[in-house]
């Protein structure tokens, strides 16, 4: 079992490669965001595909006159409220994937200063799969939630909400998908990672694959 202790970890044969102050941490996910990798392309064109879904359910509606643009533009500003609303479930998510993976105990904080929120289980060492389940379970089970409604009959106005919802949501993961970028780009390594929730600090390690 992988010990949250760097010096252990490098007797193991890994290198320390990062060590973020939690207050620090956006400026190493966006170097990792605008990565060229199959993560950041898929985070690309699903943004890319939900804002033309918008644009397009929202001029098909006020053309054929089914909403004036002012109804529009109201179910809109729902759209954009819904996930701000939905932050609390997103790293409630975030703790029961850490949780399933094996963290015994997960925190959550937030800064308000950046305005970025974390779910943290202090020292618990991810591996590339857990830390794949940990990210993703959010973004997934949220998209698959909102999105079902819409593939179902509904008006048109409940429909660009729920599009717009996706759209703000992916667009709020970036985080997730900043930090699945940094293991993408190590691929032909092994990495770890944990967080140290007293010292405010997250730990990544690589080592070169057996």
């Amino acid at each position: 079992m992988l010990k949250a202790d760097p010096v252990w970890i490098e007797q193991q044969g890994f290198k320390t490669d990062a060590i973020l102050n939690h207050q620090d941490i956006i400026p190493f996910v966006k170097s990792f965001l605008f990565r060229k990798n199959n993560v950041t392309l898929f985070y690309l064109i699903f943004n890319i595909i939900f804002c033309i879904l918008l644009i397009a359910s929202m001029f098909v509606s006020v053309y054929t006159g089914t909403l004036t643009f002012g109804e529009a533009f109201k179910w809109f500003s729902w759209g954009c409220l819904i996930p701000f609303l939905l932050v609390p479930l997103h790293e409630w998510l975030h703790g029961i994937a850490y949780k399933f993976c094996g963290a015994k105990v997960v925190s959550y904080d937030v800064n308000w200063k950046q305005f970025y929120f974390m779910a943290i289980a202090d020292k618990f060492v991810a591996t590339r799969k857990s830390f794949l389940i940990v990210a993703l379970t959010p973004f997934t089970a949220i998209t698959i939630a909102l999105l079902i409604p819409v593939l179902l009959p509904s008006t048109p106005g409940i429909n660009i909400m729920l599009i717009t919802a996706i759209f703000i949501h992916g667009s709020m993961c970036a985080g997730d998908f900043g930090l699945l970028s940094y293991f993408e780009t190590n691929r032909n390594k092994e990495v770890i990672t944990y967080d140290d929730r007293a010292a405010g600090l997250s730990y990544f390690f690589v080592r070169d694959k057996a």
